[in-house]
């Protein structure tokens, strides 16, 4: 475990790391004041180990490729997906990538799984009266919602070290609404503005969410390559925001129908029911998502 001697926030960590380390043997836990971006840094890291075999700027052993986490309170050039910048603020957000090893036959579907954990963990189903409506939905590929309004989103970027190959999953949280920023952000799809976690529930700060989602990030990546995204279908529907809704993906428009078992988005086209593969396109919702009841 290190923690950035700047940092401002309890974050909790050797209960998080004993939380993670029966989950994600070998993994520390790193907290850092200010960086970047949390998913380059731990891409330079493991292309400098994997490249150079010397000790990293960040002291860990040369070729040391066990599970990280890595923290940032303030990400100054956050990426989202497609090279988009991600805005966040110091308390307002909460930012980190976490680093492993992971042999996977087929990368479909992970980020909707992971963003499947991550709602759960927030929002649990079980908790949910019979018909209800969540309220933190997922948008393929890889953005959280709540309220019909971007939360959050997922970056999964890989890279080879040697005969392994690194997974980095960035997460991006809004926590706090940012400061000096209207509802509606450059951005925002339908000029809706972004949402944060603090509408949801005001007792939640980054170390709580954190403390939340980590574990359940490395339950479904524990039990990710033996299930596949299959194992995660029937808990993606219900969350899904464009289920049933016009989309467009590049040229191709038509009625979202769901996720195939491999990730796939299925759109019922003019032509036909048509396949698009998360890499390929950006997606856009034809009209607003209606916000679910609150009770408020």
């Amino acid at each position: 475990m290190s923690l950035s001697e700047r940092s401002h926030l309890d974050w909790k960590a050797e209960a998080l790391w004993q939380d993670l380390t029966p989950l994600l043997p070998g993994i520390s836990i790193e907290v850092l004041a200010r960086t970047a971006s949390t998913n380059t840094a731990l891409l330079e890291r493991v292309r400098s180990q994997a490249q150079q075999g010397t000790e990293s700027r960040y002291g860990r052993r040369a070729h040391d490729m066990q599970p990280c986490l890595l923290v940032a309170e303030h990400q100054t050039h956050g990426r989202g997906r497609q090279g988009r910048a991600w805005l966040s603020s110091p308390g307002a957000s909460l930012t980190f990538s976490l680093g492993l090893p992971l042999d996977l036959a087929d990368w479909g579907g992970l980020s909707l799984a992971i963003g499947c954990a991550i709602a759960e963990a927030l929002e649990p189903s079980s908790c949910l009266a019979a018909g209800q409506r969540p309220r933190l939905e997922l948008k393929w590929p890889n953005d959280l919602w709540l309220d019909g309004r971007k939360l959050g989103g997922i970056l999964i970027e890989t890279v080879p070290a040697g005969e392994q190959r690194m997974v980095i999953i960035g997460v991006g949280l809004n926590i706090q609404a940012l400061a000096g920023e209207p509802d509606t952000q450059p951005g925002a799809t339908f000029n809706t503005g972004f949402a944060s976690l603090s509408e949801f529930d005001a007792t939640l700060d980054g170390p709580t969410v954190l403390a939340r989602i980590a574990p359940a990030m490395a339950r479904c990546l524990r039990d990710f390559p033996q299930g596949g995204f299959a194992a995660w279908t029937e808990a993606y529907a219900r969350r899904d925001l464009t289920l049933g809704q016009p989309v467009s993906a590049g040229a191709l428009e038509g009625i979202a129908r769901g996720v195939a078992a491999d990730g796939s988005l299925q759109v019922d086209t003019a032509q036909g029911l048509q396949s698009v593969s998360a890499g390929e396109v950006s997606l856009r919702l034809s009209t607003p998502p209606a916000a679910p009841a609150t009770g408020r």
